[in-house]
């Protein structure tokens, strides 16, 4: 009888200290990562990215109207991987670079500079010694250019469904473009495209609200090129 009641003891025992093993067990937060994880930190990339790009480029967002709601406006539309190609620069690049330099984003060590404005456009000087666009091309890049080696390795082309408005270094391995992404015949969309050459990747964030600036202004012409 003692015998029998010592090990209904020792199994009532067993018991309780596996049953507080689970519970301590189950109190501990969880390490798995979670579709809400993932979409928070998402959320959180996109909003740093906005936020640094708003205090850089402020004219573009208040030209769009897209101060007070860009957080909420912009959402992540496409990842891809880019293959950087090499060209040599235009024979008249130089000149364009001497002569009108805030055409050109110097690069944070000042070797290079990023080119979003020059691709197939021909400018000619208007009084004041002032440019203007004689020529223009349905197509847009993207590159840096090392203008002691008079090349350029490309980062984006677009055709006509893309306008490259401006953009800045984020660092010396990152670069911020902000512009227009046609959606329909008539509807044009501001975007912003995050172009990291560590990884070689885009991110393209797409804004949710059609571009509807005042009085159908170009942000290019009017803002760009007129201030040159």
């Amino acid at each position: 009888m003692g015998a029998a009641l010592q090990l209904f003891r020792n199994l009532f025992m067993a018991g309780l200290l596996a049953g507080a093993l689970v519970a301590c067990t189950s109190d501990e937060p969880a390490t798995n990562t979670t579709p809400e994880t993932t979409l928070s930190e998402e959320a959180r990339i996109r909003n740093r990215l906005l936020s640094e790009t708003r205090d850089e480029l402020k004219k573009w967002f208040r030209f769009y109207k897209l101060d007070a709601h860009a957080d909420t406006l912009f959402k992540l539309r496409e990842v891809w991987e880019v293959s950087l190609l090499t060209f040599p620069v235009n024979d008249n690049w130089h000149e364009l670079y001497q002569e009108h330099p805030k055409l050109f984003k110097p690069s944070p060590d000042k070797a290079t500079v990023l080119d979003i404005y020059t691709y197939e456009r021909v400018f000619d000087k208007k009084r004041r010694g002032k440019l203007a666009v004689a020529a223009d091309s349905p197509d847009s890049e993207v590159a840096i250019v090392d203008p002691a080696k008079e090349e350029k390795t490309r980062l984006m082309f677009c055709g006509t469904p893309c306008q490259f408005d401006d953009a800045w270094w984020r660092s010396g391995s990152e670069v911020i473009v902000v512009g227009l992404v046609q959606e329909t015949e008539q509807e044009y969309y501001p975007t912003l495209w995050h172009i990291n050459l560590d990884t070689d990747t885009i991110r393209q964030y797409t804004a949710t609200q059609a571009a509807n600036p005042d009085m159908k202004k170009n942000y290019l012409v009017d803002e760009v090129f007129d201030e040159l």
